[in-house]
C-alpha cells in the first residue's frame, strides 16, 4: 500500500500596504528620534486615549442625566423612597439616600485621578524631555570643536523641542476630559443632593448638605 504524499501547503504571506508603510514612516522616524522621552509619551497617549474611550462609555451607560427615566439618578430616589416607606428616623432616610448617591459616584470617579495626573505630568515630561535634548545638542557642538556645524545645534533642538510638542498634545486632551468628567460628576452630585432632600422634606426637615460631592 502506497504512503500518500503529503504537499505542504504554504501560507500566503501577508502583504504591507506600501501606502500604509508610507503614511506610518514620518511618524515612525518621530518616535525613534525623540528617544525614551517621547516613547513614554506615546505610551501616555495611548493610556489616556483608553481612559477617555472607557469613562465616556460608563457616564453614557450611566444616565446621569436629570429626565433620564432609568439612571442613577431614579436608583437614587427609590433607595430613598424605600427608607422612607420604612421608616421615619432623619437619620436613616439621610444615610440611604447617601449610599446610594456614593454608590453610583465611586465606580465613575475610577480612573479620573489617572487621567490627571497624566494632564499635570505631560508637560513636565516634554521639558524633561528639551532639557535632555539641548544637553545632547550642546554636547555635539563641543565636540566638534572647531569644525562648528551649525546644523547639530539644530537638528538638536528640533528633536528636543519635539518632546515638548508631544508633552503638550497628551495632556491638552487629557485636561479637557478630566475637567468634563469631573463636571458630570458635580452635576449629578447637586441633582442627588437636591432630590433626596426633596423627597425627605415631605417627612423630616432633613439638613441641605448631604456629604454627595465626589472628592
Amino acid at each position: 500500500m502506497e504512503t500518500p504524499t503529503v504537499v505542504p501547503v504554504q501560507a500566503d504571506t501577508a502583504h504591507v500596504d506600501p501606502t500604509v508603510l508610507e503614511a506610518l514612516s514620518p511618524a515612525l522616524g518621530l518616535l525613534s528620534s525623540g528617544g525614551p522621552v517621547l516613547h513614554l509619551l506615546a505610551g501616555l497617549s495611548v493610556m489616556t486615549l483608553a481612559l477617555i474611550i472607557a469613562k465616556t462609555l460608563q457616564f453614557s451607560a450611566a444616565r446621569l442625566g436629570e429626565r433620564s427615566r432609568s439612571g442613577a439618578l431614579v436608583r437614587i430616589k427609590n433607595a430613598v423612597q424605600l427608607a422612607v416607606d420604612q421608616t421615619r428616623v432623619e437619620k436613616q432616610i439621610e444615610k440611604a439616600g447617601v449610599r446610594a448617591a456614593r454608590r453610583e459616584l465611586r465606580p465613575l470617579e475610577v480612573g479620573l485621578g489617572m487621567l490627571g495626573l497624566i494632564a499635570m505630568l505631560s508637560p513636565l515630561i516634554g521639558l524633561l524631555g528639551t532639557v535632555i535634548g539641548m544637553i545632547d545638542a550642546f554636547r555635539a557642538l563641543e565636540q566638534a570643536g572647531g569644525a562648528v556645524d551649525p546644523s547639530l545645534l539644530s537638528a538638536g533642538i528640533w528633536v528636543a523641542l519635539l518632546t515638548t510638542a508631544a508633552g503638550l498634545i497628551v495632556a491638552i486632551p487629557a485636561t479637557v476630559a478630566h475637567g468634563w468628567f469631573e463636571g458630570r460628576l458635580s452635576r449629578f452630585s447637586d441633582l442627588a443632593e437636591e432630590a433626596i432632600g426633596e423627597m425627605s422634606e415631605t417627612h423630616q426637615d432633613l439638613p441641605r448638605h448631604l456629604g454627595v460631592a465626589a472628592d
